[in-house]
């Protein structure tokens, strides 16, 4: 797959995270933005949809990720910015769907893929390009056109 063009968004409050999987996606051609809250990620997604969200769960408090997520999948503001692909990444140890599995609306707060911090580069590169590919796929699919 064709890295150029492709815009991700890295929501985090952590500058240090933001400024090293930058440094890492731009290396393999990606477009990176950053955004220091889960506001500040929503208003960009709005403004600028990306092709791919990297989502920090902690951060203006210990549920904001897991609003972000939410709003992009079911708002209805957020309908056109929907299939974006959602891959959260936190120190938490359990992903959403483990760490409350009796809850029973478990499924609005749990993104696409999620990895735990500290992460393995190699791995993390890897579920980037793998999730733009299927989202490349699915549009290609539906006769949607990706942004490049």
């Amino acid at each position: 797959m064709e890295t150029a063009g492709k815009r991700i968004l890295i929501i985090d409050d952590d500058l240090d995270f933001r400024a090293s999987v930058t440094a890492v996606l731009e290396a393999q051609g990606y477009a990176v933005a950053g955004a220091a809250s889960a506001r500040e990620g929503l208003s960009t997604i709005a403004a600028e949809p990306p092709d791919l969200i990297i989502l920090d769960i902690i951060m203006e408090h210990d549920s904001a990720g897991y609003e972000v997520n939410q709003a992009i999948k079911f708002r209805d503001e957020f309908a056109p910015s929907q299939d974006i692909p959602i891959l959260m990444v936190s120190s938490i140890p359990l992903d959403p769907a483990t760490r409350f599995d009796r809850a029973a609306e478990v499924g609005m707060i749990t993104p696409d893929c999620y990895m735990t911090k500290p992460l393995n580069m190699n791995e993390f590169v890897n579920q980037v390009r793998i999730m733009l590919e299927s989202r490349s796929k699915r549009a290609s699919a539906h006769g949607q056109v990706s942004s490049t």
